[in-house]
């Protein structure tokens, strides 16, 4: 139900930059094929565009080096950063100023893809609702959130930005839909655009492999959920945009997705 909602409403325009790259190791990359190699992983941040909206999908890391000190153990190669790929390059290149973003939306809730939300001062974040209860009532789910961040989400909900969301329409032809597996807190976000819906699928989804090769990622929460992501990142989109598939800087140019 959800795609056809969203092909409904508005369409808007995508553009995606590359914020990173890394080599990871094949055991965390899938959890069958090609274990046995290493995989090009692209950081991305995303702008849509469109019927007097903008809004950002994921915002970005706020340090190389402490994302590599974090997650260093995944990594044959460690994250590079060339000049111009940091977000706030990104958003002057994008002519887009933090301050008239009206939303943040996040694939989950990992450093690599969350950590500048305060480049954003103005917008509305938006996150699983499930994810925000399990947190509270289960505070050691948690643990895998950078210091401060879930303090940050606090303070956004105090002042009525944050949108908690399971499934359903943010505006009108942009959406969320929740699929855990990679995090508690992993959604699949749908936007509407002249060449059909794409769905950006995070890191539950993260190469263009994983549906190609019918495989998983191999760092889950959740087995089931896993599986159920992929079946929906096999059928529904019509455009694929994997959480860190370095192809899609080849398949669409200068990262105009739409």
């Amino acid at each position: 139900m959800l795609k056809q909602e969203i092909a409904a409403g508005p369409q808007y325009r995508i553009r995606t930059f590359r914020t990173g790259e890394c080599t990871i190791l094949g055991r965390y990359s899938y959890r069958n094929y090609a274990k046995d190699c290493d995989h090009l992983f692209t950081l991305y941040v995303s702008i849509i565009q469109g019927d007097d909206i903008t809004a950002v999908v994921d915002t970005g890391l706020e340090s190389v080096p402490e994302m590599n000190r974090g997650a260093g153990f995944l990594m044959r190669e460690l994250i590079t950063q060339q000049p111009g790929e940091d977000t706030v390059s990104i958003l002057k290149k994008a002519a887009v100023a933090g301050e008239d973003v009206d939303y943040v939306i996040l694939t989950h809730c990992h450093y690599d893809h969350c950590s500048l939300l305060s480049l954003f001062p103005n917008a509305d974040v938006v996150i699983p609702e499930r994810a925000w209860k399990l947190w509270h009532a289960q505070p050691e789910t948690a643990n895998y959130l950078h210091k401060g961040f879930l303090d940050e989400l606090e303070t956004l909900n105090a002042a009525g930005r944050l949108i908690l969301l399971d499934e359903g329409l943010v505006v009108p032809g942009i959406g969320v839909r929740w699929v855990g597996g990679h995090s508690p807190c992993s959604q699949f976000i749908y936007v509407n655009t002249a060449k059909g819906v794409a769905v950006f699928t995070g890191d539950t989804v993260q190469l263009y492999g994983n549906v190609e090769q019918n495989d998983v990622i191999g760092i889950w929460c959740d087995d089931a959920q896993c599986w159920r992501a992929l079946a929906i990142a096999q059928e529904e989109p019509d455009i694929l945009l994997p959480g860190h598939e370095p192809r899609i800087l080849e398949k669409y140019p200068d990262g105009v997705v739409a």
